[in-house]
């Protein structure tokens, strides 16, 4: 027994709407535009960086990127390979690269350092941070402590 089902107009334009392909149907002339009005505002912890920190900041970039640069080892792994991509970064050569930049330069700010070595690399902060060992995690959370940004943090050290 076969049967047959009639399908109404109505279900037919709800079969079309579910099968609409947004790419090759589209018109152009149907925007979705959100006018509502944006509010925001600052984080009232926010600071900008005095002028006298923008041009540390700068300096410091610049010297560690001279170092790496004349470093042959450091430089060897922010070169890129023959196949265009860059070399992978173990643990211990982000410790070595986060050592030999400390050990250097023992005036720049270590959270500076690691800042700009993140950047220079394109690591992100949590894995160079992982990564790190905890001599060096060490030093940079008792660095950020001193400058009072882990007030209410409880740690061990």
């Amino acid at each position: 027994m076969i049967e047959e089902f009639d399908n109404t107009p109505e279900e037919e334009n709800e079969d079309e709407e579910l099968f609409r392909d947004k790419i090759f149907d589209n018109d152009f002339e149907q925007t979705e535009l959100d006018t509502s009005e944006k509010k925001f505002s600052i984080d009232s912890n926010f600071a900008e960086k005095t002028l006298d920190d923008k041009i540390d900041e700068s300096m410091f970039n610049r010297t560690i990127e001279e170092f790496i640069k004349d470093n042959y080892r450091l430089s060897t792994l922010n070169t890129r390979n023959e196949d265009g991509s860059f070399p992978k970064i173990n643990k211990s050569e982000i410790n070595e690269i986060y050592r030999s930049v400390t050990e250097a330069m023992p005036y720049i700010p270590k959270i500076e350092v690691f800042s700009i070595v993140t950047s220079i690399y394109d690591i992100s902060p949590e894995k160079f941070y992982e990564s790190l060992s905890n001599t060096f995690k060490t030093e940079l959370i008792t660095e950020l402590k001193s400058r009072g940004y882990l007030k209410n943090l409880k740690s061990l050290f």
